[in-house]
């Protein structure tokens, strides 16, 4: 029987994941990961390399804790936000979660995803790690198309158009940044699924 040995530090200071990983994934949002390196994002995180190397392995296990990161606090957001609660359909919960996509401090996560696509990031040996967070956003929305009466085939295939737009608008949006356009395009997707 084989057992990973885990040194006494590691064990000792495995609390300070969570911090790092949060002060990380700031820095990966604020800087990407075209260029990234794990030495200056230590030092950012005022860390030594070793540190940072005995809470990540590599630079890939960074950005997938990142990525589950950024996936996560979205969809504890998602969760906890009263006034999606009140949303009454798939169209509601679509305008209120794009007003809060809109907002700039959560377009760097749209920066992040389109950096991951552009770098091919999917056809990496983790790709499954990098994909699996992309599609459950289909699963989500298809969850409350299926609510609001599109069977399981169509809500699948609608969510995914939907998505599609959502994502091409946040693209045009960072580009442009011409917000008065990217809403009217939104609403014009809106009729597809009713108000």
């Amino acid at each position: 029987m084989t057992t990973e040995r885990v040194d006494g530090r590691t064990l000792r200071f495995q609390h300070r994941r969570p911090e790092l990983l949060d002060a990380a994934t700031e820095y990966v949002l604020d800087h990407g990961i075209a260029n990234l390196s794990l030495r200056p994002v230590a030092q950012a995180l005022g860390v030594t390399h070793a540190t940072l190397l005995r809470h990540f392995s590599s630079k890939d296990e960074l950005i997938n804790a990142v990525v589950d990161k950024v996936r996560a606090d979205l969809f504890a957001q998602v969760y906890a936000d009263s006034e999606l609660d009140t949303a009454g359909s798939t169209a509601q919960l679509l305008r209120i979660t794009w007003r809060r996509l809109c907002e700039p401090k959560a377009q760097r996560q749209f920066l992040l995803l389109f950096e991951i696509v552009a770098g091919k990031g999917w056809q990496s040996s983790d790709a499954s790690e990098l994909r699996r967070p992309i599609l459950d956003d289909v699963d989500f929305i298809a969850g409350w198309l299926k609510r609001d009466g599109w069977t399981p085939e169509d809500a699948s295939a609608l969510a995914t158009l939907l998505l599609a737009q959502i994502r091409g608008l946040q693209l045009d949006l960072l580009i442009s940044g011409d917000r008065a356009r990217a809403d009217r395009a939104f609403e014009l997707a809106l009729p597809q699924i009713g108000r």
